[in-house]
This record gives structure tokens, sequence and C-alpha cells, in this order.
């Protein structure tokens, strides 16, 4: 008789990946949003300063829309960098480790939400670690955005969909925007998650066990008319593992 339980992975097992899908989600915000840095307007004046977003990807601009119900609608919505514009190394580095941040930490965030599916090894556990921290450095290593030519004094009022001729003047260097603190935290996400995905044990799949019975037959013969009894006593023995990597703490 065998017989194989299912366990379901404790929390501790399961924390690296919960972690983990909070950077990625994150990470995705940081990377794709269009306000990754922003350029506030200097002019004095009564007026309310204007504040124009950039991401890495996108750009904040505004698009008119008319309806029926509500006439002429101004939307914010996020828009494609003009084909003309000119990227600088740190600007195509932001692009390039922002995506790799994404596209391994995805992959890696799935596998560590279905431990439970495959039961990892201690050692599978460590290497995902070291994914998880190369996530940290690629996440961190966006943030050169804000050392690009994007940040430093190249606003012009056509880039936010505003009139060549305008009165309005924006500071010479960029501020940091959500997007960019988005990834400040996603790199302190995948940070934890590596330090836990080395510090906790994976889940163990219960072993396979076969019970023994000890089976005795006694045979009598009555008496009385020479019928012959044969009675059954069945003894249980005690379970004994023949699979699975049992109650040990993986290596």
């Amino acid at each position: 008789e065998q017989n194989s339980n299912m366990a379901r992975p404790s929390f501790t097992s399961m924390l690296p990946g919960i972690i983990a899908a909070f950077a990625f989600i994150v990470s995705i915000f940081a990377g794709t949003y269009c306000k990754f840095i922003s350029f506030t307007s200097t002019n004095d004046g009564g007026n309310d300063p204007i504040t124009l977003y950039f991401g890495i990807w996108y750009y904040q601009g505004w698009s008119v829309v008319t309806n029926d119900v509500q006439g002429t609608v101004i939307l914010e919505t996020c828009h494609n960098y003009p084909s003309g514009t000119k990227l600088d190394s740190d600007w195509r580095s932001a692009r390039a480790f922002s995506t790799l941040a994404l596209i391994i930490g995805g992959i890696l965030t799935f596998w560590a939400l279905m431990v439970w599916c495959f039961y990892p090894t201690k050692q599978m556990y460590k290497a995902g670690g070291i994914l998880y921290m190369l996530c940290c450095l690629f996440q961190g290593l966006s943030l050169l955005l804000t050392n690009s030519e994007a940040c430093r004094n190249l606003l012009t009022p056509s880039q936010g969909h505003l009139p060549e001729d305008t009165n309005l003047y924006f500071q010479s260097s960029c501020s940091m925007a959500m997007g960019a603190y988005c990834a400040i935290a996603a790199t302190v996400l995948w940070f934890v998650a590596a330090i836990t995905a080395w510090m906790v044990d994976p889940p163990v799949r219960p072993p396979i066990t076969t019970q023994t019975h000890d089976v005795t037959y006694t045979k009598t013969t009555n008496g009385a008319d020479g019928a012959t009894i044969v009675s059954e006593n069945v003894v249980k023995g005690e379970p004994v593992a023949v699979g699975g990597r049992g109650a040990e703490k993986a290596v």
C-alpha cells in the first residue's frame, strides 16, 4: 500500500516569489510610465507652474478628444518620442537595463511563484537569488536616464506640445518623478527578494511511503463435525519511505 501526501509549501518558502512579484509590478510602472523625470516652469508671476514629464520610452503629452456629451476634452496621455529624438549612451543604457530587468525578473517571478509544482532544491533557490540581485543591478542602472541628455537642458516647448512662441521657461536640469521613485523602490525589492531567496529553505516534497503487513493464518479443526476453520490475523507495520526527499532539508 503506497501513499504520497501533497503538502503545500510554507509561507516562508513562497516569500521570495511574493516579494519578486511586487518588484516586478513596480518595475513595469517604472519602465513604461511616461513620468520618470520632470521639468517645472520657472516663470515669475501669479500663474501656477507647469510641469512636463518624460519617461524612458514615452513622454507626457495631451490629446484633444471631442464627443457629443462632454464636448471638447483635453486628456493627458503618453506619447512615443519623435523619430528624430537623439538618444545618448546613458539614455540607451537606461532603456536596455530596464528591459532586461523586466524580462529576467518576469521569468524569475513566474518560476518563484510556481515552486509548489516542482519543488526546487536549495541550490536552485541560491541561483534564483543571484538572478534577483542581477535584476536589482539592472533596475538601478535604469536611473541612468537622470544623467542623460534627456535630463540636461534639452527641453524645448514643442516637446511638451506647447506653442513655439510661448513665454514659458523651464529649469535647466530635470527632477525625479514618480517613475524614478518606482525604479528605486523596485531596486530595493529585488535586493530584498535576493536576500530572502538565499536565507529561506525551498518547499520539500513529502516522502512516498509503503506500509508492510504481517499476516498470520491459523488452521483449526472442529472436533464435532471435522470441519476445518482458517482464521486470518493482520498486523500492520510502520510506514517506510521509498521515494521523495523526505523531511530532510535540501543543501
